[in-house]
């Protein structure tokens, strides 16, 4: 009962935080406003420290990049760690991806995930973006709270020894030095509604990164020309800084359950225009994944919406099969963060599909020679 409570009070919160509102005195929304200016306190005094060199930062004998952002949420930031990875390893750098592996249950100081070979860990331990990610199986995934210890860690156990460090959502880990720091903001709602959490999604204001911040990747841009105006909100907060624009395209990672007219892995989604499904997701913005779908296509006929993280049980499975049975559904479709917790176990009612996103930049060579330019100053 209290558990169930807290949830909702949770879902509430998270609600709210998405939304434009004005809060009334004592309303939830109220309370909510008031922690969020102690929060911003908070930040703004740790920021402090770290200029006047009350806190020192460490360096790591190598070129570090940080792929970060200031809302709280799904911008995109593992599709691009992953992008500045391959890219990293096409002009001939040996990548690691360093990351906190937020909800993993691991206690050591740092865990390597993946060395390049072997994966040695498990959505539960190390977290679900760091294990997606080394189940990519591009490059060495090394996860700790400290990223300055875990990014030593992987310099001195792996071999080959790494050349560069990608920090997956890095940019408020101030303790860690960086070459270049890149923040994502999501086209359409790139400071969602302005305010610090818990009131709102922003994890700092865009006033105090703007000096950190070396450049702006603008996420799920529209494919024609649409107004600036989001981005003009963004960039008056990072004068001279370069920006770039990309688009989140999703495909076809994998299947679980495959029949004989399923779509081989990396096909489009236009191969399924038409088909009904139903979708299952555990993100930080569920709409957007059902959103992504219908602009292709496919027929939803219903979502089970779960909480980011979410640990999955067999009872949720027997959920998300009951559902498809009785949808007359011909397939299931989750996204690759969900996908690498599915129980092998489960015997599925209809045709499973994981759907991943790949990262594609609107001058990508533009992007490549900023990156490249950056690691030469070195």
């Amino acid at each position: 009962m209290f558990k169930e409570r807290l949830d909702r009070i949770k879902d509430r919160i998270t609600q709210i935080s998405g939304q434009d509102y004005t809060p009334v005195p004592l309303s939830l929304e109220w309370a909510l406003v008031v922690l969020s200016r102690l929060y911003g306190l908070g930040v703004g005094f740790r920021l402090w420290l770290y200029q006047k060199k009350i806190l020192r930062q460490g360096a790591l004998p190598c070129f570090v990049v940080s792929i970060g952002n200031i809302v709280a949420g799904g911008t995109g930031k593992t599709p691009m760690t992953l992008y500045t990875a391959e890219l990293l390893k096409k002009i001939g750098k040996k990548p690691v991806v360093v990351s906190r592996g937020y909800g993993g249950s691991y206690k050591e100081d740092s865990l390597v995930v993946f060395d390049g070979g072997h994966v040695f860990s498990s959505p539960d331990e190390c977290g679900d973006e760091p294990f997606m990610m080394a189940a990519r199986r591009l490059c060495p995934v090394v996860v700790g709270k400290d990223r300055l210890r875990a990014g030593m860690r992987a310099l001195d156990s792996l071999e080959p020894r790494p050349e560069a460090v990608v920090l997956d959502d890095g940019f408020q880990h101030i303790r860690l030095k960086r070459d270049l720091d890149i923040l994502l903001f999501d086209f359409n709602r790139p400071l969602g509604n302005t305010r610090l959490l818990p009131a709102g999604r922003l994890r700092e204001r865009p006033q105090s990164s703007g000096k950190r911040a070396d450049a702006l990747v603008f996420t799920r841009c529209p494919e024609e020309n649409a107004s600036r105006t989001q981005m003009e909100a963004v960039l008056r907060f990072y004068p001279d800084r370069p920006f770039f624009k990309t688009v989140h395209q999703p495909y076809i990672l994998r299947w679980i359950k495959k029949e004989k007219k399923s779509p081989d892995p990396g096909s489009d989604l236009a191969a399924l225009k038409g088909r009904t499904a139903v979708l299952f997701s555990g993100l930080a913005d569920n709409r957007a994944f059902y959103a992504s779908m219908a602009e292709h296509g496919i027929n939803i006929l219903y979502h089970l919406e779960f909480n980011d993280h979410h640990r999955y049980k067999t009872a949720d499975f027997l959920t998300i099969n009951r559902m498809a049975v009785e949808k007359k559904a011909d397939l299931i479709l989750t996204t690759e963060k969900d996908g690498v917790k599915i129980d092998k176990t489960i015997e599925w009612a209809a045709d499973v599909l994981v759907i991943g996103i790949r990262i594609r930049f609107e001058d990508p060579e533009k992007f490549e020679d900023f990156l490249v330019s950056k690691m030469e100053k070195k």
